[in-house]
């Protein structure tokens, strides 16, 4: 991928090795990539492509089709896509930082150190290390997109079809939005090659000639989705895409923090101005409006609760590209140390974030605000944090609930993703991913109150009407497990108008790799000879006498191992 100097070799391997380590750094994967391995184990095992066996009409609750069916082959063949589709995406990392690097060094000639320098900010980017894993598409997304975009602007239109086509196919079918991207970079190319006085009939048939496949796979996949699904706008779309001034600003909200918080993305866009200007202006116009353009779209639909700028990702690559050419400028008016001095020090900038270092104080990040699910502001690296906590969380309360739930039950859930992966229950959502009848609810009036993707977000009270045999639950455990018990339950608040049909319980469970007694603390349908009123008055004794049986345990425990440390000494 990379040929030339012994020099540019070595760089290339610095960058690999640079770019799996960030990725080893940032390992995890996220709730909301359950919920495409949900669909996909479904659909493997003949259940049909649902979240929820036997619903009807079945919900499209995905937006990443071409993941879900790499997704659904590992399925099949009995292997885990939570252990496999990471290691597919850290890999397409780093063969995204180390094509930068290539097409920095060849087809625009901007220097081997320049190249290896703004290469490197970008693997050092903690953007790229969170989503190089995450078990999302987001990496693979990047990939597609940047080679696509290299390929057509910076290759003749008599160049080869099969692979840019290729690509665009796979961008629409990897990213709901996918299409439209695909006619967004065949814009930018026609500009590129207007904006340098070149005919444009060469252009315009190229791109026809790669454009007819897409239209082609897109108006197929589009016509089975209406078949099947009954509608043109998948559920995810619905639930987290709307528009308006609020959202707008939220959107800004959300870019101006990504900046502040990863300071060298906007930088670059500084250095890539006085590119505008020189010969191949075509070719830098081009990559700076990619550069903005994942930016922008991100403004428009209102943002995203994930940390590090997810819809942000695929613009770096681009970035990166421009900030290689401002130091190319650099080098050939400077000595080659001050390139150095320059280079390492946007890399130490671009780091910085991954251990909640920052160049904007928090005083001033913290105004921006705008994931408001969240009681206060979190750094990105704390919010990825939470998240990958959450995620262990949710795998448990799966976990759990499998061990408790009879056949046909029912689960109340927010984060829907590993709950419903682990547990196989019929789950009700309450953000509405994979529940029509939220996702179909229109915006709430008034000032936002919740986080990006969840504005339709409804209470669990919302589904009685269903009587899931799960209205709230969590898991628990080791000493502290009964005073969790008192905090959810004192959290979840649940409506005096509900408490004569679904009543507090526990039940101990075995979690995997969990050495401390565990438990599922539930608020479940009463059955039918049980006396609401009596469940409840008695759960704070029935609590305290747990209390005290952990402690007690935990106590004798203690006492046994400094037994055993005092006889050892």
């Amino acid at each position: 991928m990379v040929g030339g100097s012994r020099q540019a070799r070595w760089f290339a391997a610095v960058l690999a090795a640079v770019m799996f380590a960030a990725a080893v750094r940032f390992w995890f994967v996220c709730d909301d990539a359950f919920i495409t391995f949900r669909l996909a184990r479904n659909w493997a095992m003949g259940l049909g492509l649902v979240f929820n066996p036997g619903e009807f009409p079945p919900v499209e609750g995905y937006s990443d089709f071409l993941w879900l069916v790499a997704a659904a082959v590992l399925e099949r063949f009995m292997v885990s896509p939570a252990i496999v589709l990471p290691w597919i995406s850290a890999l397409a990392a780093v063969v995204l930082v180390l094509r930068v690097f290539a097409v920095a060094r060849g087809p625009l000639a901007l220097g081997t150190v320049p190249a290896f320098l703004a290469s490197l900010t970008l693997a050092l980017a903690p953007a790229m290390g969170v989503w190089a894993t995450s078990g999302l598409e987001t990496m693979v997304f990047a990939l597609f997109v940047f080679l696509l975009a290299e390929g057509l602007v910076l290759r003749e239109p008599a160049g080869g079809r099969l692979v840019p086509a290729l690509l665009a196919v796979g961008i629409t079918l990897i990213r709901t939005e996918g299409v439209a991207w695909v006619a967004v970079i065949a814009a930018i190319v026609v500009l590129a090659r207007r904006i340098e006085g070149r005919p444009l009939r060469p252009t315009l048939v190229h791109l026809g000639r790669i454009l007819l496949p897409v239209a082609i796979c897109y108006a197929l996949y589009v016509g089975w989705r209406f078949w099947y699904y009954g509608t043109l706008v998948p559920n995810t779309a619905l639930v987290k895409v709307s528009f308006g001034p609020r959202l707008l600003w939220r959107g800004a909200e959300y870019v101006l923090l990504f900046w502040l918080t990863c300071i060298v993305p906007f930088v670059s866009l500084l250095f890539g101005r006085r590119l505008l200007r020189t010969e191949r202006r075509g070719v830098w116009v081009a990559f700076a409006l990619l550069a903005i353009a994942f930016p922008a779209y991100s403004i428009v639909v209102g943002g995203d609760f994930m940390p590090f700028g997810r819809l942000i990702v695929p613009s770096l690559p681009f970035g990166a590209l421009l900030l290689a050419g401002g130091l190319s400028a650099l080098a050939r008016t400077s000595q080659p140390r001050t390139v150095w001095a320059v280079g390492a020090w946007l890399a130490m900038v671009s780091v910085m974030p991954s251990f909640d270092i920052h160049v904007v104080p928090n005083v001033i990040r913290r105004q921006l605000h705008f994931r408001l699910s969240d009681k206060e502001f979190l750094s990105e690296l704390n919010r990825w944090a939470n998240q990958k906590d959450n995620t262990d969380g949710f795998r448990k309360r799966g976990l759990a609930l499998s061990q408790v739930a009879h056949e046909g039950d029912a689960v109340v859930a927010a984060a829907v993703g590993a709950i419903g992966y682990y547990s196989d229950l019929y789950v009700y959502d309450q953000h509405g991913l994979v529940t029509k009848e939220v996702a179909y609810r229109d915006l709430p009036d008034g000032p936002l109150e919740q986080s990006p993707g969840h504005d339709k977000h409804v209470e669990p009270y919302y589904f009685a009407k269903y009587e899931p045999r799960f209205l709230y639950a969590r898991a628990v455990e080791g000493k502290l497990a009964a005073g969790r018990m008192k905090d959810s339950l004192d959290q979840w608040q649940v409506p005096f108008s509900l408490m004569d049909r679904w009543v507090p319980d526990w039940v101990e469970v075995n979690l995997p790799k969990q050495e401390e007694r565990s438990f599922l603390f539930m608020v479940r349908l009463r059955e039918p000879e049980e006396d609401p009123a009596l469940l409840w008055n008695e759960f704070p004794k029935r609590r305290r006498q747990l209390n005290a049986e952990l402690r007690a345990e935990y106590a004798d425990v203690s006492d046994e191992a400094a037994a055993a440390a005092s006889a050892g000494g």
